[in-house]
């Protein structure tokens, strides 16, 4: 008679991937109860000096542990790779949270608001599940940590330079200031904006607008229903951006694009070229429909807030209609006074201005008045920890760098 192996009880040691999971699983659980508690559902981070006087102490504490409890089944459990499969697996899984759920957005469903899922960046889930993986991957760099030789070298670039992104990314929530400053053609320099939560903070510099412009796509025409919405597809595409003198073929019909005007304003039963606030594209097309042979002409129209859209009816059921141009660059032309100086200069998306530790992006505009807008919204990022994680970046791409280089040698050996 064989006698049957006899099965690990759960949570006895050495703990493995059962019981790794589980603890994933009761820290995701504990983040949505932290959630949904009265005023503790956001982790609002600390503040410079307290935060790296926190992050020095863990680190401390987790080398304590190292040097003084690695033979603990616990912290031997918490550098297994058990440990570290489920920790990673938590923390993608939030990461993943946060990019599927829209953020700072109320119109989600009421258990989404509930658990706060949609305001992950500050959430206890998300400091739970970090606070998890930092803790695996500092006592796995300790373990693999000697002896040093170049053998390791890779491993520690990597997974060194990761713990310093967690660990700064952590650390830096207390001080990341994001400002949104609303500036108005005309208006005196202002020295303050509205940060997320609604509270004016005070920044170390002063801005005006100067002057706010829009590079716009030509516009695009369709054909399609007014009742259904419908929009008619020839060849997979529904919209087609004008050119003068162009024609185009939806269907039956056969479009010519005789005029446009950039800048339009309608008068009486046509439209006028005009730079004068609330202009919009207009053109004038003939539409020849192949079946019918029949022609029609007339303007169309885009619209703008200071007069309606005009369309050209082609039958009972379709009309031919232009949609608004799509900006192709916005910037804005902005005087600043740092120190007793003016500078002048100008911002666009993805194009920032630093200044005093404040970095200035372009984020919207006054979106009803389009091109003609006098309102330029710019965002004050400040995060003094950036470069600390541009540290860690490059340290995890050297790292996998040196294990290709490695791996190439290994193999020509």
């Amino acid at each position: 008679m064989i006698e049957e192996k006899e099965q690990k009880k759960v949570w006895e040691f050495p703990w493995g991937y059962r019981e790794s999971f589980m603890v994933a699983l009761e820290l995701l659980l504990l983040g949505l109860i932290f959630q949904i508690i009265p005023g503790k559902r956001q982790f609002t981070g600390l503040q410079w000096p307290i935060n790296l006087a926190i992050g020095l102490a863990l680190i401390i504490l987790l080398i304590t542990l190292h040097v003084f409890f690695k033979k603990e089944p616990i912290v031997k459990w918490l550098s297994s790779i058990p440990a570290a499969v489920s920790s990673i697996t938590l923390f993608a899984f939030v990461v993943l949270l946060l990019g599927f759920i829209p953020q700072q957005n109320t119109e989600v469903p009421g258990i989404i608001r509930m658990f706060g899922l949609n305001s992950l960046r500050n959430s206890w889930l998300l400091f739970l599940s970090g606070l998890y993986l930092l803790t695996c991957l500092v006592l796995v760099i300790l373990r693999r940590m000697l002896p040093v030789n170049t053998r390791n070298l890779g491993f520690l670039l990597n997974h060194a330079g990761l713990c310093i992104i967690l660990l700064a990314g952590a650390l830096s929530t207390g001080d990341l200031k994001r400002v949104s400053i609303q500036l108005n053609e005309g208006d005196k320099f202002l020295n303050s904006g509205i940060n997320q939560s609604g509270d004016v903070v005070k920044l170390p510099f002063e801005i005006k607008l100067l002057d706010f412009a829009i590079d716009e796509y030509p516009p695009e025409i369709g054909i399609g229903n007014p009742e259904t919405g419908e929009i008619i597809d020839e060849s997979g595409s529904t919209l087609f951006r004008i050119k003068e003198k162009q024609e185009y073929k939806i269907k039956e019909w056969i479009i010519k694009v005789n005029e446009i005007i950039t800048d339009a304003y309608p008068l009486e039963e046509r439209f006028i070229s005009i730079d004068s606030v609330g202009a919009a594209p207009a053109a004038f097309v003939s539409v020849r429909n192949t079946r019918t042979d029949r022609t029609i002409e007339g303007w169309i129209s885009c619209g703008s807030y200071a007069f309606s859209p005009a369309f050209l009816n082609l039958d009972d059921q379709n009309v031919l209609f232009m949609e608004h141009p799509k900006p192709a660059k916005y910037s804005s032309l902005l005087a600043s006074i740092q120190d007793g100086r003016t500078d002048t200069f100008s911002i666009e998306v993805n194009n920032p201005v630093h200044i005093k530790g404040y970095s200035l992006y372009q984020l919207s505009y006054d979106e009803h008045l389009g091109k003609w807008s006098q309102v330029s919204i710019i965002e004050a990022v400040r995060d003094p920890w950036l470069p600390v994680i541009y540290i860690g970046i490059i340290m995890v791409l050297a790292g996998s760098v040196y294990l290709f280089w490695k791996g190439n040698e290994i193999r020509k050996e």
